[in-house]
């Protein structure tokens, strides 16, 4: 029968195994490390202007009016799914007025589409045709696009980042401005600016021209322009977006850019309550350096176990024993 020590050692040699083997193995299957978690909640932005400006779907004799505008972005993360891949569906809709004082939700909208791609978890780039469904019922539009949406790399810099605007399905640089510090997160600040962009020079489509009456009484032709100014905070290390507003000014103007008729005035932030559960969500994401750092510590304890383990399996701690026993002898 194997004497006690022998035994012990040969347990302390298996755990140091495991724990090495642990060490090396755990990366391939707990991500720890700040890509989008494929569980994460769905998450909401919801961006309010109380004095917007903008044309009725339900009445189109109203002309401009001034109502409050409510834009909201939902998106998901969907299946298929994988270590670094993942789909993502976004809903997109802008309603007008008060919920339950100017209508239910189909009087109050002014737009709802539905978006649906594919995304590297860490990079945010969009890796698919753009898949969208406009309004209910209508058919679906696929489109080419590169750049982000949503969601920015993870461990974001210092740099421009090519960022998706859905009104002309192009992607347009996002600039950084700022670093700050949030409840101990590294908070990234980026600005996205489109200057009076044709919104017909980027695709065809019925509503991106009309007839405009001049001032002398003729006519021309009129071209939607796309005006915006965006700000994102991202959270460094996730690259999640936790803050934004933007200022869009939709309009329609003649071939040189003159504004003519108003479509859209919108100057939409988010709520101090919502920014902090964002916030929060980005803290929940397990970060990579402890996850490594508890995966070096794992190894190196499991070294030096298996070492004393493999030297107690080999008698040395009983010969140094009997040693020690003839000493005292």
């Amino acid at each position: 029968m194997l004497p006690k020590t022998r035994i012990f050692s040969a347990l302390l040699l298996g755990i140091g195994v495991a724990l090495i083997v642990w060490g090396l193995v755990a990366p391939r299957f707990v991500h720890a490390d700040g890509r989008l978690p494929l569980d994460l909640d769905a998450t909401t932005y919801t961006l309010t202007d109380d004095n917007g400006q903008t044309l009725l779907n339900s009445d189109p004799e109203a002309g401009l009016v001034t109502t409050p505008i409510t834009r909201q972005l939902h998106f998901q993360v969907m299946d298929p799914a994988d270590a670094d891949r993942a789909t993502l569906r976004v809903g997109d809709t802008l309603l007008h007025g008060v919920e339950g004082v100017d209508g239910n939700d189909q009087e109050r909208l002014l737009s709802a589409s539905v978006y649906n791609f594919r995304v590297d978890r860490f990079t945010g780039e969009i890796l698919s045709e753009m898949a969208v469904t406009s309004q209910l019922a209508s058919p679906t539009l696929n489109y080419d696009v590169e750049g982000i949406w949503l969601k920015f790399p993870t461990d974001a810099e210092a740099t421009s980042y090519p960022m998706l605007d859905t009104t002309l399905r192009q992607a347009r640089p996002a600039d950084f401005v700022e670093s700050t510090e949030v409840d101990g997160r590294t908070i990234m600040h980026y600005r996205q600016v489109i200057d009076r962009a044709n919104v017909a020079e980027s695709f065809a489509d019925p509503s991106n021209t009309t007839t405009l009456t001049r001032e002398d009484g003729g006519t021309t032709t009129g071209y939607l322009y796309h005006d915006v100014v965006r700000d994102f905070w991202v959270d460094q290390r996730t690259g999640l977006i936790v803050d934004m507003n933007e200022r869009i000014d939709d309009f329609y103007g003649d071939r040189t850019g003159e504004k003519y008729e108003q479509v859209l005035l919108f100057e939409g932030t988010l709520s101090d309550g919502q920014v902090s559960d964002l916030i929060a969500q980005a803290s929940d994401i397990p970060d990579g350096e402890s996850a490594q750092t508890a995966n070096t510590i794992g190894m190196i304890v499991g070294g030096v176990l298996a070492l004393i383990g493999l030297a107690g399996s080999f008698g040395l701690f009983d010969r140094a024993r009997r040693r020690r026993s003839r000493g005292t002898a």
